[in-house]
């Protein structure tokens, strides 16, 4: 009998320690499930039956909405098999673990949540700041296709949660492009030039009409000569970033361009003029000179027919200034005359010295 006792006691002992464990640990875990739970061992006691200690438990239990009571007795040398149940049972039941990972600058809420019951879904607010954009969401490592390039705030839901997972959320500067034409809200003169330029971010390639441009050196200055559309075009990975401006030119016969190029010239006289544009003098060229014509075509080119192998570049610079070969006049032109000036000296006077011209024909020189 003594040496029974000398068993007893410490089992007891052990029984009343290792019961009052699980009742914390299942305290704790009743916090955190709602799918199940034990909710708390209420009383025990210790009794003799036919001679042999029988431990008796009185528990509470609730799956779901169902909840009652459970008597259990049950002899002493099996009651911490029960007690390993229960806490196999607990473990079982304890929940996973999500975890989330930000790289680059943007919030994420929650950025943990514990004890995800198997099956079930969390939604995280995921919001970028200013200038910057969500770029991927990994799931235990693995890319969420359904992920696109956003630079505002959205929501995403995990769903079917069955295991421990990470969630790595990646913001990257906002990539961009803009596109800019000047003069803008015009029709532009035929010939007249505009300035296209362009700035981006984080972009990797930028095209200009299909062109491959300088990011470093980013405008273009561009003599057009019909409508023209301009695309501007930029990759960050798979996402292609595109910016549209249209120019409308106008009717080339008409313009300062047109009037130059559109018929053929003849000299028909010379003179001086002072530099505020007063005629101070004019005289007749040759015969020989009124004969000979000169071609301002449309392609940028002239040459006269006193010498056909004399053909030179040109271009309107602005309305009262056209260049030839590099050398830039004075220029005035109507439908009807024109005067291409360049500074001499006359008399020790700065003066302007014309040449004044007449349409040698009335054909085109390039007919629509």
């Amino acid at each position: 009998m003594v040496a029974f006792f000398h068993t007893l006691v410490p089992g007891l002992l052990l029984l009343f320690k290792t019961l009052f464990r699980t009742a914390l640990y299942l305290k704790s875990f009743h916090s955190q499930s709602h799918i199940y739970r034990i909710q708390n061992i209420l009383h025990h006691s210790l009794l003799m039956v036919n001679g042999s200690p029988f431990f008796f438990i009185f528990v509470s239990s609730s799956i779901g909405t169902l909840s009652g009571f459970f008597f259990y007795a049950m002899p002493m040398r099996k009651c911490l098999c029960f007690v390993v149940l229960l806490l196999a049972l607990a473990s079982c039941q304890k929940g996973h673990m999500v975890t989330v990972t930000v790289h680059g600058s943007g919030s994420v809420s929650p950025l943990q949540v514990a004890d995800v019951p198997t099956g079930e879904s969390c939604t995280f607010t995921i919001t970028p700041e200013p200038g910057n954009s969500l770029h991927a969401l990994l799931v235990n490592g693995s890319k969420d296709p359904a992920v696109t390039l956003t630079n505002s705030a959205t929501s995403y839901l995990l769903t079917n949660i069955t295991a421990d997972v990470v969630l790595g959320v990646q913001f990257i500067p906002t990539p961009w492009i803009k596109l800019t034409v000047e003069p803008s809200g015009i029709v532009l003169p035929y010939g007249d030039t505009c300035t296209v330029s362009w700035e981006t971010a984080n972009l990797s390639m930028v095209y200009l009409n299909g062109e491959p441009v300088d990011t470093y050196r980013n405008k273009k200055v561009l003599r057009l000569f019909a409508d023209t559309k301009f695309t501007l075009t930029g990759k960050f990975g798979d996402y292609t970033f595109t910016e549209e401006q249209e120019v409308q030119v106008g009717d080339w016969t008409t313009s300062t361009f047109g009037l130059v190029s559109y018929y053929p010239w003849a000299i028909d006289s010379l003179g001086f003029s002072s530099l505020d544009g007063k005629i101070l003098r004019r005289w007749s060229v040759t015969p020989v000179e009124k004969t000979v014509t000169y071609f301002f075509l449309r392609e940028g080119t002239m040459y006269s027919s006193g010498n056909l192998n004399w053909v030179v570049s040109w271009y309107i610079l602005d309305e009262n200034t056209i260049v030839i070969n590099g050398s830039v006049q004075k220029l005035q032109v109507d439908d009807k005359q024109m005067i291409i000036s360049h500074q001499t000296e006359n008399n020790g006077e700065i003066v302007w010295l014309d040449q004044i011209y007449k349409h040698a024909s009335d054909v085109p020189n390039d007919p629509d």
